[in-house]
């Protein structure tokens, strides 16, 4: 996860004059002028200088591996944090831009974000409006986290404006997330309502991701949100989509899943989930073990599943807090569920058993509505 990555980026330690012309001497109004008079007017009106243009890239000071990196169009102001010896970029803001009418020394204006395409970005400024102000060749604005305010200053290193991202059907950039959209599909959706045996309303998400790249990919802990078909927002979650397994192959897919208490009262009927998936290119290679001897029978006459198997370590290395999660599917194919547990430490070796209970699943639940089902057993791997 990025946690450590977010306090080392966000603590990052960071008139036009118009020549007069000349006017008629005194005295004479029917003056006729001279032709160093006319030479003169000619170099004044020369030297007006052009409004001072500030677009092409700008960056910050490197700390720890870290800068911000933003890009000026004519109407856009960009910014990124950059880290991972500029592998890894993430978006902080996307904003306008109001170009200087005049050559200055000092500017200043006020950006309005673009929340489409911040809002889903983890490491984005929530901000409504950043001031930006130039003085004598520095851009500088205030960066905020954890109730400390810190000035950052960009210098500019290029006046051109570098390809950037995909246009959309409309002419209009699509910034990605922290995430480039093209390492992965996502191949599945839902979002869906049962009441437990006490009354209890639960929301059920799923999201599946699929790997179109050629490489890993991490997937980070996520947020979603659900909406009515107003377009009313009547839950949010954040930091708290848990992905299953936490690394995923060319061609494999990964599993998001939360199981959530609801408030009564709230409207089932109609609503869509929308998620902002955090997905990168895996810095760690995969840690996948063994599974074999599984089983999946009805617990009991009301319903509710069980399933058992067993995992070994194939692996040179004392594990810990090992990961078994099952993903279950219906007779289309469409994942419905993940249930899961955590195992204690494994030696290298050793074969350990598990049993997986269907406690965030709908109570009725049995090996009826499972058509299939794929376990992974896999330590955490953070990334930072």
């Amino acid at each position: 996860m990025k946690r450590k990555s977010i306090i080392t980026l966000m603590f990052l330690s960071i008139s036009f004059s118009l020549v007069a012309c000349s006017s008629n001497k005194s005295g004479d109004e029917s003056a006729v002028e001279t032709p160093a008079e006319t030479n003169s007017a000619t170099k004044e009106t020369d030297s007006v200088e052009e409004p001072t243009d500030l677009t092409g890239v700008w960056v910050s000071e490197e700390n720890e591996g870290s800068y911000q990196e933003a890009i000026i169009d004519s109407s856009t102001i960009s910014i990124n944090w950059i880290s991972d010896g500029g592998n890894t970029s993430s978006v902080y803001w996307v904003g306008s831009y109001e170009a200087p009418s005049e050559s200055v020394n000092e500017y200043s204006w006020i950006s309005e974000r673009n929340k489409e395409q911040t809002d889903s970005a983890l490491l984005a400024s929530s901000d409504d409006t950043k001031t930006f102000s130039y003085k004598d060749g520095v851009i500088s604005y205030e960066v905020s986290a954890l109730g400390t305010t810190t000035t950052l200053e960009l210098t500019q290193t290029s006046t051109e404006i570098p390809e950037n991202p995909s246009l959309d059907n409309s002419g209009n950039k699509v910034v990605s997330s922290e995430s480039e959209q093209s390492l992965y599909d996502i191949t599945y959706e839902n979002i869906s309502f049962f009441t437990d045996s006490a009354g209890t309303l639960w929301a059920q998400a799923i999201v599946e991701v699929t790997n179109t790249s050629s490489s890993d990919l991490f997937l980070d802990y996520s947020s979603y949100e659900l909406r009515s078909e107003d377009g009313t927002i009547i839950h949010t979650t954040s930091s708290s989509f848990i992905p299953y397994p936490d690394i995923i192959k060319p061609g494999e897919s990964g599993y998001y899943y939360e199981s959530v208490m609801m408030d009564t009262g709230t409207p089932t009927e109609g609503i869509s989930i929308s998620s902002h998936l955090s997905v990168a290119p895996a810095q760690n290679n995969i840690i996948r073990l063994e599974v074999a001897n599984t089983q999946i029978y009805d617990k009991n006459d009301i319903g509710s599943i069980d399933l058992h198997g067993e995992v070994t370590n194939t692996t040179d290395q004392v594990l810990e807090l090992l990961n078994v999660a099952a993903v279950l599917f219906d007779n289309e194919n469409k994942p419905i569920g993940v249930i899961n547990t955590v195992l204690d430490t494994i030696q290298p070796g050793e074969n350990m058993g598990f049993e997986l209970e269907a406690y965030n699943l709908p109570e009725d639940i049995s090996t009826q509505d499972i058509a299939d089902y794929t376990v992974f057993a896999y330590p955490s791997q953070f990334q930072f």
